[in-house]
């Protein structure tokens, strides 16, 4: 059985080479990331302040080395579909 955190990494790899994220106009959303008190982390909208998604999964839970791959992938699409 997959751990949480390796299902969180494969549905970012299947995220990517699906093309990313969906908004593609040139306009760059701003996500950070949250530490929470379970010890795991949460990309947010800086705005708005909610969690981010890739299709219907909220960016909860997640270990530090996911979230990471996460926030460099919504704040930089262009660059990850190079």
């Amino acid at each position: 059985m997959n751990s949480k955190h390796e299902e969180h990494a494969l549905a970012i790899s299947i995220w990517e080479s699906e093309g990313g994220a969906p908004n593609r106009s040139g306009r760059l959303y701003q996500y950070g990331r949250r530490f929470e008190g379970n010890g795991t982390y949460t990309i947010h909208h800086v705005f708005t302040g909610q969690a981010a998604k890739i299709g219907s999964w909220k960016m909860e839970g997640l270990s530090r080395k996911n979230a990471a791959r996460a926030l460099c992938i919504l704040n930089n699409p262009q660059e990850a579909s190079d």
